[in-house]
């Protein structure tokens, strides 16, 4: 190596966040009905959610990305020995 390409690099760790969506029909039963004042019935908001959660983990739902995003990830440390880090410098510019 020549005292041209030599560099020194900053390390931080990142991670990407990916977020998704999908659409699930919950079956209107008793486990998200609740019975109101007066003898009327209403959705359970609460247990509502949690069931359309549960069928969103079925393998047939179509999930579709809706964005991805990189950010400083919260907790930086040291490069985990099994872990490689990309160095823009050496690997995109063919001076390895």
């Amino acid at each position: 190596m020549t005292e041209e390409t030599q560099t020194y690099s900053l390390m931080l760790h990142v991670r990407r966040v990916t977020y998704e969506d999908a659409y699930v029909a919950v079956p209107v039963t008793s486990a998200i009905m609740v019975e109101k004042e007066g003898g009327t019935f209403g959705i359970d908001v609460d247990a509502f959610i949690a069931e359309a959660i549960h069928i969103s983990s079925h393998p047939q739902v179509e999930w579709k990305m809706e964005s991805a995003h990189v950010e400083p990830h919260p907790i930086q440390q040291p490069l985990p020995e099994d872990r490689h880090s990309f160095d823009a410098f050496y690997e995109n510019s063919g001076n390895v």
